[in-house]
């Protein structure tokens, strides 16, 4: 993982992997650089792809609205919700930013790359926006939409087809009530990392007992990954032949 700016040759290797060739190509650089480098360098004028992020969000969040919007004239303004936000979640762009192997030149301090920052959901899933938005600002919303076309339309598709989904939580709790249980209580049980890039473990009790734990950079995130570890083990072991 890169902790100085990337020489021209990456720089290709990125326009290759985004598809997209860069009239300004200052605009791809900026996006790949994370906050942590300005933070380790104070004598250098701040910059980050945080701007960059600020606008692919919105870019994002437009795209995939109209494309389920066209495919799914039949779903409800609920069911559309739903569905947007499982594609635009911080997870699902995340992956979409690995296929790309965008943190491989993500551009950070040394601190933050010896902390496996390359790889933190957080951090490609805000890459992937503002590499949205250097598109959008270098070649307009045709490319911008092109490019989401190609990285986010599998997920589009895949969130039509699987429809609505529980949250993990409503099914443990689900579960729960049909088997005769108390419902269950989440707990703190940390909270580390820098104040820009927190980390929550939560666990799930059921019963005053301690069942499974789960981490996020939300606390929702982190129930729901401890909720969904519950709901596996307690499966597992009303069905212990499957």
């Amino acid at each position: 993982m890169p902790t100085v700016p990337l020489e021209s040759e990456e720089l290709d290797a990125v326009e290759d992997a985004v598809g997209v060739k860069f009239a300004d190509r200052d605009l791809l650089a900026l996006a790949l650089t994370h906050q942590s480098l300005a933070n380790e360098h104070p004598d250098v004028p701040a910059v980050s792809n945080e701007r960059l992020e600020f606008l692919g969000d919105s870019v994002v969040g437009m795209y995939v609205a109209y494309r389920l919007f066209v495919v799914s004239p039949e779903l409800s303004e609920g069911d559309l919700t739903i569905r947007r936000s499982q594609v635009v979640r911080r997870e699902t762009l995340a992956i979409a930013a690995r296929t790309l192997r965008l943190g491989d030149w993500l551009v950070m301090g040394k601190g933050e790359a010896a902390a496996g920052g390359g790889d933190r959901a957080s951090n490609l899933a805000d890459t992937f926006e503002a590499v949205v938005g250097a598109v959008y600002m270098d070649r307009g919303s045709d490319a911008a939409w092109g490019f989401l076309e190609r990285s986010l339309g599998p997920h589009i598709e895949e969130a039509i087809k699987t429809g609505t989904r529980k949250d993990p939580k409503s099914l443990l709790q689900e579960h729960l009530q049909a088997n005769g249980s108390k419902p269950p209580r989440y707990r703190l049980v940390s909270e580390t990392g820098s104040p820009a890039e927190l980390v929550f473990t939560m666990e799930v009790v059921i019963d005053s007992e301690s069942v499974a734990s789960g981490s996020g950079s939300r606390k929702i995130d982190a129930e729901r990954e401890a909720a969904t570890r519950a709901l596996d083990l307690l499966k597992s072991a009303s069905n212990p032949n499957q």
